[in-house]
């Protein structure tokens, strides 16, 4: 899910989303993606993934869990501008080929009217909610359609494959194969990513970053790198991993 970050609260992250009329610059994400990947949301309308052209996909929902929840307003230029952000799971049904489909899917609503020329001058949280820390010794995440565990002792953290999505069970990835695996100081993560392959297998690289303040979100960063048909390094790309939580 690409929602847009455009500025902190505080150390946390912020997006911009819709507001009042009388403020002109603003933005809106609603996303969700279903665990297997094959299925992502968009302002409340379901489609395929990767399908084109997108057609939405009519269905109901059956019970949304908020995960953790997030309001308030920033006062800049001595005016209020709302913020929200929200991750929940949404179970959905509805029908392919005739035949009914249940999914869960994790969701993300980020909120923020706050102009982009303005700065927040002084932050006030009016609700914040947590359904439980993420910091147990084992816990269920996301990442990019897939569904991960993770593993803590100590300072030692290990993202391994769940239930892999579909093109990453293509690329070679099965369940209890290792994404990720390092260590935690502080707010800081570093260690060695696994990028998948048909032909080449698990290929190693560096890769840090840090988890955000609530627990519930790792972004890693590192230089992958680019293989031939032989498997050789030919050279590195900028890579981009991100772990949301999910539950205990």
């Amino acid at each position: 899910m690409n929602l847009r970050s455009v500025r902190g609260w505080l150390c946390a992250t912020v997006f911009f989303a819709g507001t009042p009329a009388s403020v002109l610059a603003s933005d809106y994400a609603h996303e969700c993606r279903s665990a297997d990947g094959l299925y992502e949301m968009s302002d409340e309308q379901l489609f395929a993934a990767g399908e084109e052209p997108r057609t939405a996909i009519p269905y109901s929902t059956l019970k949304d869990t908020v995960l953790s929840e997030r309001k308030g307003y920033c006062l800049s230029r001595g005016q209020h501008f709302q913020f929200e952000a929200k991750t929940y799971l949404r179970r959905v049904r509805f029908k392919v080929d005739g035949n009914p489909v249940e999914v869960e899917m994790l969701c993300e609503l980020a909120a923020d009217g706050l102009p982009a020329a303005y700065n927040c001058e002084k932050e006030v949280v009016t609700l914040q909610t947590n359904s439980g820390a993420a910091s147990a010794s084992t816990a269920i995440w996301m990442h990019n359609g897939s569904v991960m565990r993770l593993d803590a002792k100590g300072i030692s953290r290990v993202f391994s494959y769940e239930k892999p999505r579909a093109g990453m069970r293509r690329a070679g990835a099965r369940p209890g194969d290792i994404v990720f695996e390092g260590t935690r100081e502080g707010t800081a993560y570093s260690g060695t990513a696994y990028m998948f392959s048909p032909n080449c297998g698990r290929t190693p690289y560096a890769v840090a970053g840090h988890v955000t303040p609530d627990d519930r979100r790792v972004l890693l960063e590192g230089q992958a790198p680019v293989l031939d048909a032989d498997c050789k390094v030919t050279g590195h790309r900028r890579d981009r991993l991100r772990f949301d939580y999910l539950k205990r």
